[in-house]
C-alpha cells in the first residue's frame, strides 16, 4: 500500500512539472507535514528518457550470485554499444516484467557486484523511487568543478546515480544505511556520469 501511494503521488508531481526542462526535488520533513510523514518527490525532465514507473518485487538470490550494474541514458546520453537508449530506459527482464520488452536487445551491464541473499521490493523509473520500508529517493543534476561530466570508459567506474539509488533501495531500510552503502560502492567500483544530488530519506530522517 505504501508503494502504491508513493507511486501515485510521484506520478502527479511528475505531471505538474511536465512543462519545465529542469529536474525538481522536493523534500518534506516530518515537522513540515500535517501527519508527520516524510516525503521525497522528484520530477525528472530534460533528457527525453522514459518515465514509466516499474515495480521490482522482493527476491531471494542464490548465495554467490552476482548483480549486474546497468548503464543509464540519463548519465551522459544514449550508449548504443550497451543497448542503452532513452526509450525504453532499461531492458532487463530478470529484474522485473516491467523491464521485459520482447524483441528489444537486453541492456548490457557495465559490470557486476556480489548479490545479497534477499533484496527488497521497490518502485523504479529513470532513478529509484521508494522501497517497501519507506526509503525514498529524489535526484537532480548539479554543476561541479570536480565532476562536470565523466563519460563511461571501459575499465573505469561502473556506477551512475541511477543504479546507486536502485542498489540502495534493494538493500537498505534507512537513509543512513543507504548513504553509507552508496559511498562504499563508489569507493570500490567507481563513478561515471554527471554530478548528481540524490535526496534520500526514510520515515524518520533525511
Amino acid at each position: 500500500m505504501l508503494l502504491k501511494t508513493l507511486a501515485a503521488g510521484m506520478t502527479a508531481l511528475m505531471l505538474l512539472g511536465a512543462s519545465t526542462e529542469a529536474c525538481t526535488v522536493m523534500v518534506v520533513t516530518k515537522g513540515a507535514s500535517t501527519d508527520g510523514s516524510m516525503i521525497v518527490s522528484h520530477s525528472n525532465d530534460a533528457f527525453g528518457g522514459e518515465m514509466n514507473p516499474a515495480f521490482i518485487p522482493a527476491k531471494d538470490h542464490p548465495r554467490g550470485s552476482m548483480r549486474p550494474v546497468y548503464p543509464s541514458p540519463a548519465g551522459v546520453g544514449e550508449m548504443p554499444d550497451y543497448n542503452c537508449f532513452n526509450q525504453p530506459n532499461l531492458v532487463a527482464p530478470e529484474r522485473c516484467e516491467d523491464y521485459d520488452y520482447p524483441g528489444r536487445p537486453h541492456t548490457k551491464p557495465l559490470g557486476y557486484i556480489p548479490e545479497v541473499e534477499h533484496t527488497y521490493a521497490y518502485m523504479d523509473a529513470a532513478y529509484g523511487i521508494a522501497n517497501e520500508h519507506g526509503l525514498m529517493f529524489g535526484e537532480c543534476t548539479d554543476m561541479s568543478a570536480h565532476l562536470p561530466e565523466a563519460p563511461y570508459q571501459e575499465g573505469g567506474g561502473i556506477f551512475y546515480a541511477a543504479e546507486l539509488s536502485r542498489v540502495a533501495l534493494e538493500r537498505c531500510r534507512t537513509s543512513r544505511e543507504a548513504i553509507e552503502l552508496m559511498g562504499s560502492l563508489i569507493d570500490e567500483y567507481g563513478l561515471w556520469g554527471t554530478a548528481e544530488t540524490l535526496a534520500v530519506a526514510d520515515q524518520n530522517e533525511c
